[in-house]
């Protein structure tokens, strides 16, 4: 490096830091397009907490009318459980992309809920109320199962969400801590 001139010995100096400057650019834009998805698929996943959520109120509202149903057997409580139902379907389409098995075996617990609880319904209706209650019983054991699993799907996406956010904070904290020398 002795024998270049100032002029060289300056080109070369400027094109080093502007290297530099380039590479630590080029590490910024991706680590923050890296944040960026990160932040999305948080949200993504908060967005199917709040859908597991719903669901469960939904079932809880199906819960309620269906037991309503047993013991009134008004036409309207009918109606509000099938329209209860048809709500906690449509949240459960929206987490179907998530994770399909689990919501297979939610559809498969509420779909024999619903089973033993009609059958209540109709031993109710018929004035066998120890036999209703018997099957109200047993829809009740694939209700709780329905809520277990429910809330396993809503601890599983928190769990997702904190990770995915804890790792869009490192990342930011990374990069931050580079910035400042570029």
């Amino acid at each position: 490096m002795a024998g270049l001139t100032i002029r060289t010995r300056l080109i070369l100096l400027t094109s080093a830091g502007l290297l530099v400057l380039v590479a630590t650019n080029f590490y910024l834009t991706r680590a923050l397009s890296e944040n960026s998805a990160g932040m999305i698929k948080a949200a993504g996943l908060l967005g199917g907490i709040e859908q597991a959520d719903k669901a469960r109120i939904r079932f809880g509202e199906v819960r309620y009318w269906m037991t309503d149903l047993a013991v009134s057997q008004l036409t309207l409580s009918e109606r509000n459980a099938a329209a209860a139902r048809a709500r906690m379907e449509e949240h459960l389409g929206k987490l179907e992309p998530w994770n399909p098995q689990r919501i297979a075996a939610v559809h498969g617990e509420l779909a024999r809920y619903n089973e033993f609880a009609q059958k209540a319904v109709d031993e109710y209706t018929n004035d066998r109320r120890v036999i209703g209650n018997s099957l109200l019983a047993q829809a009740r054991q694939h209700s709780v199962a329905v809520d277990q699993l429910l809330a396993a799907i809503v601890g599983d996406l928190t769990g997702e969400a904190i990770a995915a956010r804890e790792r869009a904070v490192a990342e930011a904290a990374a990069a931050t801590h580079l910035s400042p020398y570029s």
